[in-house]
């Protein structure tokens, strides 16, 4: 409890968000969480945070100290930007951007390898192909998120945030705050 209160509120500060957010955390089956990092988490459309940990993982203190609080900054962010910006999801691009932010935030903030940031093979044919279909609104966001069929394993992350970590090495003085 106290690093889920840390880290929910140095997210509120980073991000000058003074509104409630409720969390709630849930020991879950390994199949709700991240195997890679023993944690799971969305955000809800009402703007509150919901976390699965597998708290039957023998390196759970790890998880708690180390995952628990980026995790928190990625759904944290998530709810600043839903509260200005209500169709995060609606288009292709605007889940890259969505997801970009987040895990852009985490590995600036906690500067730590993020799983599903890591380089992946042929990403520029992934991102000719999502240039197909990037403003329509009618995109499978599993596929190209979670990869469930045709597309790899966060393909969609890894192109979110090479978008953001692009435009952010272009920009002077722009805060996290203002990218969210």
């Amino acid at each position: 409890a106290k690093t889920a209160e840390r880290a929910l509120t140095g997210a509120s500060e980073l991000f000058a968000y003074r509104k409630p957010v409720e969390t709630v955390i849930f020991s879950s089956i390994p199949e709700f969480v991240i195997p890679e990092v023993g944690i799971g988490a969305h955000a809800t459309m009402q703007g509150d945070i919901v976390v699965n940990i597998d708290f039957s993982r023998r390196d759970i203190k790890r998880v708690i100290q180390e995952e628990l609080p980026p995790t928190l900054y990625h759904e944290f962010s998530h709810v600043v930007r839903a509260s200005v910006h209500k169709n995060l999801y609606a288009t292709l691009s605007e889940s890259f951007i969505t997801e970009g932010i987040a895990s852009y935030i985490e590995k600036k903030v906690f500067r730590k390898k993020v799983p599903y940031i890591e380089p992946i093979k042929n990403e520029r044919k992934y991102w000719l192909q999502a240039q197909k279909i990037i403003q329509k609104k009618t995109y499978d966001h599993s596929e190209w998120f979670f990869g469930t069929k045709k597309l790899p394993r966060w393909i969609g992350y890894r192109l979110g945030y090479l978008l953001i970590d692009s435009f952010m090495k272009q920009q002077k003085n722009f805060s996290l705050a203002r990218l969210v």
